[in-house]
């Protein structure tokens, strides 16, 4: 987006600075959204952040009190210092403040030790870091509003509507993710069944500029999510320009899974009644 606080413009000079020490690392979240949103000159709305999501991406995580003096060690060229709030653990990420000399906390980040899969380079203005793919993001923002979760990240309603018009993606892409990283995906509940709950959710959201309608963001999350709320099984490509899913399967193709299972005992049955009659197994048969 081109509507930045001075805020964001630090935290992008923290995440250059933290690249430029080689700490691996790949960022994720509200920071990378903002970028892939800039890239394609979305500029409808701006949602405010005031954090760093990242993903460590070494062979091992260095103990705490290493990693702690990694990262002072990047940020001393911009006279902040990285002050503990979180150990990590087991499903934990390392949280930290940033503070300046003063000792004002200037920003937060965390760092999940999970690795992610996949990462490209991105770049704002003569900085440059690794960060998860348009894809990645998509792919959690929508296992996110499959879920219950979606009532206390709301705001990924906002971000994956902001990015359905920016992004040609497939349901394959989305959906290898989710199986790369062995996601339990939720079956929508929430979002078709429970919508005032949703809306309430939504309109307490906060720090966004030029807040869309929710109606209007309901309405068009109904059309992107729907191959996933159908479970259809064949491949369909988002087009970002008419905001619409479109396929070259043949009209006879089936949509959803149970469709293929029922096709194929269709299928089945009629081979047996062309083919010829079937003797029975011997010891000669494989």
């Amino acid at each position: 987006m081109n509507r930045l606080t001075d805020s964001e413009k630090l935290m992008y000079e923290v995440m250059g600075a933290i690249a430029d020490s080689k700490i691996p690392v790949i960022y994720k979240g509200a920071m990378v959204t903002k970028l892939i949103l800039r890239e394609h000159d979305f500029d409808d709305f701006a949602r405010e952040t005031q954090d760093i999501d990242a993903s460590w991406a070494g062979a091992e995580p260095p103990p705490m009190e290493k990693l702690t003096e990694m990262l002072n060690a990047a940020l001393a060229s911009l006279s902040l210092t990285a002050v503990v709030k979180r150990e990590y653990g087991d499903k934990i990420s390392a949280g930290y403040k940033i503070t300046d000399s003063g000792g004002d906390v200037k920003l937060s980040i965390d760092i999940d030790m999970r690795a992610s899969i996949d990462s490209r380079t991105y770049q704002f203005g003569n900085i440059s870091f690794e960060g998860v793919t348009p894809y990645n993001v998509m792919a959690d923002k929508t296992s996110v509003i499959a879920s219950d979760k979606v009532f206390r990240r709301s705001k990924d309603l906002i971000d994956l509507y902001a990015l359905a018009h920016c992004v040609t993606v497939k349901t394959g892409d989305i959906r290898g993710i989710w199986e790369r990283e062995n996601r339990v995906i939720g079956s929508f509940n929430a979002f078709i069944n429970r919508k005032d709950e949703l809306r309430h959710s939504y309109e307490k959201l906060r720090r966004v500029d030029m807040k869309p309608d929710f109606d209007m963001i309901y309405g068009y999350m109904s059309k992107f999510l729907a191959p996933f709320i159908e479970a259809k099984a064949n491949t369909l490509t988002w087009n970002r320009k008419t905001g619409e899913w479109i396929g070259d399967e043949p009209k006879h193709k089936p949509q959803t899974l149970l469709d293929e299972a029922r096709e194929a005992g269709r299928m089945a049955k009629a081979r047996s009644k062309t083919s010829p009659q079937s003797h029975k197994k011997n010891d000669l048969d494989i």
